[in-house]
């Protein structure tokens, strides 16, 4: 077999195990029965080095947020510049489950920070105006829980709609 087309086959081979489209030992089978034994599987930048930056980002969000004297515009774009880095991260790892959780989760708290900045800064004493943004936060949390089946997502959407209620009745 000439070598161009055994690395069509090897990149073909290379995609189905990146698809998930067959099983994984079948995929590693036929790669060393195209490469022949040498070849070894292409190394990807490892995911856990952008996990451990994902979770040294929020601290940093919440420092230059909350013990920095930056402006409102300044302190909403570098909350936006995080929350898009966060959302980049969930869009790469759309199809890995287990890293998925990681960007979820500081995207949804950082959605939330940034909403309540904004509406506290635009309604300030109002209430009626965060209870609207926290309860919005909450239905957005319930369609990414039932959208990737989520459980925490889902149960944090309902305590969190439950206790704004709880709260909006009390007063």
């Amino acid at each position: 077999m000439n070598r161009r087309r055994r690395e069509t086959i090897i990149r073909e081979i290379e995609y189905w195990k990146r698809s998930r489209l067959l099983p994984e030992q079948y995929c590693d089978f036929l790669l060393a029965l195209y490469t022949e034994g040498d070849g070894r599987p292409r190394s990807r930048p490892h995911p856990g080095l952008l996990a451990a930056g994902l979770c040294l980002l929020l601290p940093a969000t919440a420092l230059a947020i909350y013990f920095t004297e930056l402006s409102f515009v300044l302190q909403t774009l570098l909350l936006s510049l995080f929350l898009a880095a966060c959302l980049l991260l969930v869009w790469r790892w759309r199809k890995e489950r287990q890293l998925l959780h990681f960007p979820l989760i500081g995207s949804a708290w950082l959605l939330l920070v940034e909403t309540v900045a904004v509406s506290s800064h635009y309604f300030p004493g109002q209430t009626g105006a965060l209870t609207v943004t926290v309860l919005a936060n909450c239905a957005i949390w319930l369609a990414i829980g039932r959208l990737f089946r989520l459980r925490y997502f889902f149960l944090s959407a309902v305590v969190g709609g439950a206790l704004m209620a709880v709260v909006v009745w009390w007063r």
